[in-house]
């Protein structure tokens, strides 16, 4: 009985790692939403445009830093703020689409390990 993943395996909305598209779609969708929403705050609270604005969250979030400085202290707080909040997200981002994955990778794992133990001790019985 073979338990390899296959490509379509994870796109079958019966297999247990899937709908590996609906999770990244998902996930996609609230970083996108995230990112859109601060660079509206960014946009609004410091009056530039909205390629400045997303520039701005881009670095933020990539933690390369701002471009510029924040144009108040409340602009400085909500950048902290957004950094904090991007590192979570996409943390969190990272293991809700590829967690199961990882998961039945490493079951596959300990499991591979643990069935060449018990072949090296019957090995090694058999010598005795």
């Amino acid at each position: 009985m073979s338990s390899r993943i296959r490509a379509r395996d994870l796109l079958d909305r019966r297999h247990p790692l899937s709908p590996l598209s609906d999770r990244v779609l998902i996930t996609l969708s609230i970083f996108v939403v995230s990112i859109l929403a601060a660079t509206a705050v960014i946009q609004l609270s410091m009056k530039v445009t909205f390629v400045n604005a997303f520039y701005f969250i881009a670095m933020v979030t990539t933690t390369n830093g701002a471009p510029f400085p924040p144009s108040s202290p409340a602009i400085t707080l909500f950048t902290s703020l957004w950094a904090y909040y991007a590192f979570i997200l996409l943390a969190t981002i990272i293991a809700f689409a590829f967690g199961p994955l990882v998961g039945h990778i490493i079951k596959e794992g300990a499991a591979y390990i643990h069935r060449e133990e018990e072949n090296m001790e019957n090995h090694h019985l058999k010598k005795l």
